[in-house]
């Protein structure tokens, strides 16, 4: 048995191809940054979190992604997070020099049509720790004496409980 699509189906692709060919879907996906905020300072991972929408009348969004300090080069996706319907991710900032930096995101649709946000972010790493103590210890040559003079009294009534 083959599996033919309804008529529905049809025009609903069919509507959405017409209008992507007539450049309908010209404008670029909305993008709303939830976390972090702008300024806002870490000294962890930085943990993103972004909300995208294409409207109803856009071809849909296909990707959301990310990138510290530049807009050129590889961007790094982020996961849609079906419960919150947000785009998330985590980033290291290990290596990644104190102060402020600008974190873009970027959205495209199926169409191909992209907005490109940024907040800035400010990245303050944690002080050192302290300095490894040493697994051994000195070796120490000491030599102990004791003298002691001394006496004794005692007193009772020489009764033991023991018997």
């Amino acid at each position: 048995m083959t599996w033919l699509p309804s008529l529905g189906v049809v025009a609903l692709v069919g509507a959405h191809l017409l209008a992507a060919v007539l450049g309908l879907y010209s404008s670029a996906p909305k993008v709303t940054v939830v976390r972090p905020i702008t300024g806002m300072s870490t000294s962890g991972p930085l943990e993103i979190a972004v909300q995208a929408d294409d409207g109803p009348m856009g071809s849909g969004v296909r990707s959301v992604e990310y990138q510290l300090d530049s807009t050129s080069g590889v961007w790094t996706p982020l996961s849609l997070d079906e419960a919150s319907k947000a785009y998330t991710g985590s980033r290291k900032i290990a290596g990644v020099a104190e102060g402020e930096h600008a974190l873009y995101i970027r959205a495209t649709d199926y169409t191909g049509n992209a907005r490109t946000v940024y907040v800035t972010v400010k990245v303050v790493h944690p002080p050192a720790g302290p300095t490894a103590v040493p697994a051994h210890s000195p070796s120490l040559d000491e030599n102990l004496s004791w003298n002691g003079v001394g006496s004794q009294e005692r007193s009772g009534s020489g009764f033991s409980p023991r018997g």
